[in-house]
Formats: C-alpha cells, structure tokens, sequence
C-alpha cells in the first residue's frame, strides 16, 4: 500500500484501467455461466457474454503492451498533437474509413428494425410521400406481427405504412436514399461530431491541445467508431446534443433560439426521450438567473417550429394509419393522452432481470470506450467549473432515468440508450489531460500514458468490433436467399430459432423488384404463390427459405 501511495498517479491510472478490465471480463463470464448455446441467449445478453468478452480481455492486453513498450506511449501524445493541429484533415480521413466500413464492414444493409423502420421512412420521403404502399393480400407475409405498431403502422385496409418513429431521422437520411448510399449520412455526421468536439474542447477548456485529445479519445472508443457504421440515429443525436450545447454557451439570444431549433429536431430524430433528458438540466440552468431567462425564451420559441409541430403531428398522422399500441389505442387517441399513454409504457419499476440488463448496459460502457475513460472524464469532472458540467448532469441523468425502462436495448454496439450523452466522457477527459502541466515529469507521463493507450484502442479495438459486425451482419444476412440483378423475384425467409430471421423481411419503397416474405412452410408458401402471384415460378428452395422468379 505504501509504495502505491507514492506511484505516479499517472501508473495508478493504468494500474486501475488494468484492473477494471479485468473485472469486466469476469463479468462477461459469469454472466454466461448458464452453459446455454449461444443463440439460446436474447440478443442483449449474447453479444454481452460472447462478443464483449474479447472486449474486455483486449483492453487489458492494450494497458500491458503499453508499459511494456515506451515507443507507443511517445506515438500516442504526438498523434493527440497532430490532430489538435488538423482537426479537419482528421474528421475527413476518418469519413472515409466511416464510409468504407458502412459500404463494406456494416454491409451497406439496415440490420436491426429499428435500422430498417428509419431507411424505410427515408425512401418514402425521398419519393415525396410521408408512408409508402404494400399489397393488401401480403400484408400478413411481408410485415411480422409483432413489427406492427411497434416498428411499423400499418393500415390492413390499404396497406399504408408508416415508420412509428419521429421522422427527424429519416428526413436526414431522405437526401441520402434518394442519391442511393443512405449508409453514408452515419460517417458524415460522425466527421462533423470529430471536427465540434475539437471545437468545444478549444473554446471552452482554454487549450488548444485539449481539442487533439478529444477527437484522439473518441476514435479510441468503439462505442463511437461502431455506431459510425450504423443505421441508427444514435450518432446524430450525439451531433445534435452536442451542437444544443454549444450554442448555448455561446450567450447570445441569436444562438440560443438555434439552439432550440436544433434541439426541436433532435427531439424527432426518433423519439423525444434522448434529447429531452439531455436538455433538462441545461433549462433549468438557464431558468435559474434572471439574465439567462431572454435565453431560455428563445430557446422555447426555437423548439416550436420542429420539435413541438412535429413532435405533435407525428403521432397525429400516425392515428390515421392504424392502431399503434405504443402510442395510440381506442382509449388514448388525443395527442396529449397518447404521449402520457406511451409514457406509461415506456417506463416504470425495474425488477431483478431488467437490473441485470442495466448493469451488463453500464458495463458496456466501460468496454465499449477507450480503456480508462470513464477515469479520465471522473478526473475531468472534478476540475472543470461552470456550465460545462452541464454535460455531466445531461450524462447521469441519462444513464439514470434508463434503469427505469424496462426493458433492455436488443441490438446495438456499445450502451446505445446512453450514446446521446456520449461526448462527455472524451470531453472531459481531454480537459484532464489537458490540464497536467506540459513541461512535468508528471504531466508528460500522463500524456504518453493516455496517448499509448488511446493508439492502440484505436487499431485494436476498432479492428476487433469492426471484425465482430462484420461476422454478426454477414451471419445475419446469411439467412436470406439473394436475389439476382435483374427481373422480379419473391424471396421467402423460414425462421431460424434465435437468429432475429424476421429482421430479413424488409421491403422498401421503391424496391418492388424483390418481394421478401414470411416462410410458413412449403405447402404454405406454394398456395400463397400460387393464388396471390401465379406468374412466379419456384427457382431454388433449402434450410433458408426459398427463392420464386417472375416468368415473362
């Protein structure tokens, strides 16, 4: 104990950023400990237990080979310097790995439906249209019942669809889809959310070093260099929180209210929560002094043309589709009691399996960021004054309310519910660092620390979960017959037990040349083909379905 009392407090910070992931990769074990087959395990907990665990055990690996090798530790601070210098040559490089990755990694392919919903929306809106049109009598086929009202409204009727999330995303992606590559738009905002923290960091701690700290600490981290690859729209929310942010503290009332026109649209990316509970605490900072106040009333003003039109509208026009049990039911059709309706569902007590989905959550957090973050940001914390530490309280308010969802997040990378509130922890952390005096002996052995470990994180950690998506993506996208280039083709997809076939049945706008349905068996899918579309004829059928081509 007394030699570690006296250890540079740089040591003890590997010495703990080894320790702790360690403890992670004990946690990954134990939790699998069952002895199930893995695909016997919900999503959440499988890619926890046999995916995060190479996580864990790498970052431990990367604090070794960083004592053991001063070259790194040098590398790693000069390269913090380098970006400082060229933040944007850094965000543009780092798009084009984003967007190679999307194309080739992610495989330019919606995986999740909360992916497929969103890319879905944006080629209706592409085509100028707010829903797009399925054939009645393959509704049952082409859209899995537990996806309506959940993923998707749905008129049995007419066969109108609608995503049920707020359309801000899918307006985002819209621009995309109709240029044909919508797994662009993920890289593009996460260049843009690299060059912002660069800018937050400079302005706000004072240092010009502390900007290189914060893009070299986000690249470090999984959690941010993943879900740039994605589909979901947890990277325009962390762009957009962000950005709230920093308007905000610029102080005048011209920035505020586009503060609350950016804070409108990021409370119709998807749905309101992420945003909403990111900006609570920085409303109520401006609703606490009076000369803040003007402040506060431009932001409102700001949120009205978006976020409150919209964010009323939405469920509105939704109504008029079909039932949607989240939101809408016979019972609660008024905007005001469908949002205190969804509200009931979408929160409430947790019991014991909900409190361990939590905790494997927040151990993600530490596997899915650079080994040791969470330190530095908690060294962060303490140091930094004033409103800035807004972020902190947007983080943990974040982090909280979540326990109280009851529910776990399925797929994802990383801790996708608390990835809005994201940017605090490279934030802060680059204030640390920025904070040890240059010329010690104390403050270089931080930074070539901090540095090694964030190069290799980079290399490493990266390349691991890159190879992880690609496995899980190309495994998932196994399931499916391809279709051939060329002529209209009917695709149907036999359920696999534990590998989310139903995922597979994505049918978007403007993509009618390859109709992909729901297996209910040989017999089955005969007589469907043979009274809905008889002009098909069988061309390949095994284990994963079976594929019926149009005949001229």
């Amino acid at each position: 104990m007394k030699s570690l009392r006296h250890a540079p407090a740089s040591s003890v910070f590997a010495l703990a950023t080894g320790g702790l992931g360690a403890l992670a990769c004990l946690q990954t074990y134990l939790t699998g400990r069952s002895g199930l087959p893995p695909l016997d395990y919900a999503i959440f907990e499988r890619l926890f237990i046999f995916t995060d665990d190479w996580g864990a055990v790498l970052q431990v690996a990367i604090v070794l080979l960083v004592a053991a090798s001063p070259g790194v530790r040098a590398g790693g601070a000069r390269l913090a310097l380098a970006i400082a210098d060229r933040p944007m040559a850094t965000a543009m490089a780092a798009v084009v790995v984003f967007a190679t990755g999307a194309r080739f990694i992610y495989h330019a392919t919606p995986f999740a439906m909360d992916e497929s919903a969103q890319v879905a929306q944006a080629q209706a809106l592409a085509r100028g249209h707010l829903s797009w049109l399925l054939p009645v009598d393959l509704l049952d086929r082409m859209i899995p019942p537990g996806f309506r009202g959940y993923f998707l409204a749905v008129d049995p009727t007419t066969g109108r669809i609608a995503a049920i999330y707020w359309p801000g995303f899918a307006a985002l992606l819209a621009p995309f889809a109709w240029a044909g590559v919508p797994w662009l738009l993920n890289p593009v905002l996460s260049g843009a959310t690299l060059l912002l923290l660069h800018a937050f960091a400079v302005r706000h701690f004072q240092s010009h070093e502390a900007g290189g700290w914060a893009v070299l600490l986000a690249l470090a981290s999984p959690e941010f260099t993943v879900n740039a690859l994605s589909f979901y729209s947890m990277p325009a929310h962390l762009l957009f929180n962000l950005g709230f942010a920093w308007l905000l503290l610029d102080g005048r009332i011209s920035r505020a209210f586009c503060a609350g026109v950016l804070g409108g649209w990021a409370l119709v990316l998807h749905n309101p929560v992420p945003h909403a509970l990111f900006a609570i605490p920085w409303l109520l900072w401006l609703s606490l002094a009076r000369r803040r106040r003007p402040a506060l009333l431009a932001v409102a003003i700001g949120y009205l043309p978006i976020g409150i039109a919209v964010g009323c509208a939405w469920p509105a026009y939704l109504a008029t589709i079909g039932p949607k049990p989240v939101v809408l039911t016979p019972q609660a059709t008024g905007v005001v009691a469908a949002f205190l309706h969804m509200v009931g569902e979408a929160f409430g007590m947790p019991d014991y399996k909900v409190l361990c989905a939590k905790w494997y959550a927040t151990c993600k957090v530490w596997i899915w960021s650079m080994p040791g973050l969470l330190l530095l940001a908690a060294g962060g914390l303490r140091w930094l004054r004033g409103p800035v530490r807004l972020f902190a309280a947007s983080a943990g308010l974040t982090y909280m309310v979540y326990w109280f969802v009851p529910f776990d997040q399925g797929h994802g990378w990383g801790y996708r519910y608390f990835h809005p509130a994201w940017a605090v922890l490279p934030l802060f952390g680059a204030a640390f660092i920025a904070r040890q005096p240059v010329d010690s002996p104390s403050g270089r052995a931080w930074r070539q620390w901090v540095g090694g470990i964030a190069l290799l994180s980079a290399i490493f950690s990266t390349g691991l979960r890159y190879r992880q998506v690609d496995a899980i993506i190309g495994r998932h996208l196994a399931q499916k017959i391809a279709a051939p280039d060329g002529g209209k083709w009917v695709v149907f997809v036999r359920f696999q037990r534990g590998l989310y076939s139903w995922d597979m049945i994505q049918n978007m706008p403007g993509e009618g040349h390859v109709i992909t349905l729901m297996s209910f068996g040989v017999s089955a899918d005969q007589r469907l083909m043979a009274s809905a579309l008889p002009g098909y004829r069988p061309q390949l059928s095994d284990a994963r379905g079976s594929l019926w081509r149009a005949v001229p």
